[in-house]
């Protein structure tokens, strides 16, 4: 809980600063729908993100955000000692920070590449009501991501791959080790511009 009021400090103390710089500033509101699965698992599975994110900079930038994010996944095939499909459902608080380019950078239209490092932590999870795991020690999930996107008035549309940089085993029961990835198409509105 301390490191969540860390992070939400420091986006709250650069927001606060950010009409101060000389630097171009947007702040904007976002949902998105993830798709994940886990290494070597060929299914990938529904979720979704909603946040709020800012922008400083222009043709280089600086966009953090912090997104509420749901996942999901088939149990079966990462324990084996679970005989249904059962799926694991998980809650995390994501803050990506990102650094883009834009390509092309008009007054109607930009398109623009991003890269940067996410960092995650599980709020909840269902793991407790479905199978005797203890993820307990695994609240914080580290990353990356990597995306595309296009600006259009006050809309942005994004397209990103992340990627988790720690490994999990679930139990002992585990079919091994595994990392999540995720697919995220989102789709924000800028409030300030």
């Amino acid at each position: 809980m301390k490191k969540i009021f860390t992070t939400l400090s420091l986006f709250i103390l650069i927001f606060a600063f950010a009409p101060i710089a000389n630097a171009q500033f947007s702040l904007g509101i976002k949902v998105a729908g993830n798709y994940s699965n886990y290494i070597d698992r060929s299914d990938f599975f529904y979720g979704g993100d909603a946040g709020i994110f800012m922008r400083l900079g222009d043709r280089f930038y600086f966009q953090p955000e912090v997104n509420y994010s749901f996942r999901s996944s088939n149990l079966k095939e990462i324990v084996t000692e679970v005989s249904d499909n059962i799926r694991l459902k998980q809650h995390f608080v994501d803050v990506p920070l990102m650094l883009g380019y834009h390509f092309i950078d008009n007054e109607n239209f930009k398109f623009h590449i991003f890269l940067g490092p996410r960092i995650g932590v599980r709020i909840g999870s269902n793991i407790d009501e479905i199978a005797d795991l203890d993820m307990s020690n695994q609240r914080m999930q580290w990353g990356g991501q990597l995306g595309v996107g296009l600006d259009f008035w006050r809309f942005t549309l994004d397209a990103r791959y992340d990627f988790s940089a720690n490994k999990f085993m679930l139990s002992d029961q585990s079919t091994g080790m595994w990392k999540q990835n995720m697919v995220i198409l989102s789709l924000g509105f800028k409030i300030v511009k």
